[in-house]
């Protein structure tokens, strides 16, 4: 590796303006949910999907809010598993994927949910299965959740590289069966997610026994003990060996995972460990810091979100509160031109809602005709600089005239 690589793909240098602005559509999508579970193993066949659905589902049950993200290219297993092969994600009026509900607080986003039907193949090279994975993480809107269980595709490419690099912050659970031939494969995973400073939660070993339905004894199915001997080696717990189970995998095949709860004891130690890491991580729905810190702090950013209030022309509303439309441009402030742009539809106009909901699109300053005192104080606190007063024109010429320091301010134009 040359001194000028970046071990992680991650350095800016080497990015174009929609490239990152892409990354920061991700870590603003991702911003509310509290932990990345990313389950991965070192070759396929070891039941990662299974292990995957079932960590999902038990959280569920104990109240936790939790999605499931396959974004296993090749072979997307989570709609069979859960028998919702046929149905399709929602859009919201921002053109987001909804992902699948199963219950009030389990949702499920899956490549099988886009694919014509279930014996289709994709055929695709390295930067469209990238660019796809991509899109699953910044244009679902998961809303708010305690977890997200990614099941990864096997190996160490492409997939599982992506991944790693658009959540820095994810945990790894690592999937292996007790033979030598699997431990030297998933081995790779551990090294991959070291290189990647991943934190490990610990490792599964799946298929440790099976207990005969005769006798009820637990019979090895594998010889050597690959997990445990994983696990010391690489210094993490093994979180739990799970039994072949019958009615498990019989349940998983027919899309009624939901129904075996029961046979799902097993994986009780490896919920316990990931609750725990609830407990120690309370909740916090902001993400970015308040005040003016955050302001200074952010106005360094090179990508930036610029926010104003639009009319149905695209022109800038001086009524803040009662504008049709917001208009978001993204903008490379070193470069000084926008890279995106939409226009999304507020909420309802409720005392503070508007203001919050701006701060929650990642805007970093608004630009405004017309706002009152306490809407500029909730954006000011949430970390999104305000410019009041601005001459109504074409938005996106006042987005460009912003980046140039060229802005037309004709005094604030509300006094409420």
């Amino acid at each position: 590796m040359s001194e000028n690589s970046c071990s992680t793909g991650s350095c800016g240098m080497n990015q174009n303006p929609e490239q990152i602005a892409r990354q920061r559509e991700v870590k603003n999508t991702l911003g509310g949910i509290k932990h990345k579970i990313v389950v991965l193993s070192g070759k396929g066949g070891v039941g990662k999907s299974t292990v995957a659905a079932s960590i999902a589902t038990k959280l569920a049950v104990e109240g936790h809010r939790v999605g499931i993200l396959d974004v296993d290219i090749h072979g997307p297993s989570i709609p069979r598993i859960f028998g919702v092969k046929d149905q399709r994600p929602g859009m919201t009026d921002e053109e987001k994927m909804i992902p699948v509900p199963m219950t009030d607080n389990l949702k499920l986003m899956s490549v099988g949910f886009l694919l014509p039907h279930d014996k289709e193949a994709l055929i695709w090279r390295g930067p469209l299965k990238i660019g796809l994975i991509e899109q699953f993480f910044s244009d679902v809107d998961w809303g708010e959740l305690d977890y997200l269980v990614v099941d990864c595709p096997p190996g160490t490419g492409d997939e599982p590289l992506s991944i790693l690099q658009m959540v820095p912050d994810a945990r790894g659970i690592i999937v292996t069966t007790p033979q030598g031939m699997a431990v030297e494969d998933v081995q790779k995973s551990i090294t991959f997610c070291k290189k990647m400073n991943m934190d490990l939660v610990g490792i599964v070993e799946n298929m440790s026994t099976f207990k005969c339905p005769k006798c009820g004894e637990d019979i090895e199915i594998f010889p050597g003990k690959g997990g445990e001997e994983m696990a010391k080696d690489a210094g993490v717990p093994l979180l739990a060996k799970l039994p072949l189970n019958h009615n498990l995998l019989e349940a998983s095949d027919n899309g009624k995972l939901m129904h075996a709860f029961k046979e799902m004891s097993a994986f009780d130690p490896i919920v316990k460990v990931l609750s725990e890491l609830e407990e120690k991580k309370p909740v916090k729905k902001e993400t970015v810091k308040e005040g003016a810190a955050a302001v200074a702090a952010r106005k360094d950013d090179r990508i930036q979100t610029i926010a104003m209030p639009v009319d149905a022309s695209g022109i800038l509303d001086a009524h803040f509160g009662h504008a049709s439309g917001f208009a978001f441009f993204i903008v490379d402030t070193e470069k000084k031109i926008i890279v995106e742009a939409k226009t999304l539809t507020p909420p309802a106009h409720e005392p503070g809602v508007i203001p919050s909901w701006i701060a929650a699109q990642g805007a970093h300053v608004l630009l405004t005709g017309g706002l009152g005192e306490s809407a500029r104080k909730i954006l000011v606190d949430k970390g999104v600089d305000v410019v009041i007063g601005v001459a109504a024109d074409n938005a996106a010429k006042v987005a460009k005239d912003y980046l140039n320091d060229n802005l037309n301010i004709a005094g604030n134009q509300c006094n409420h």
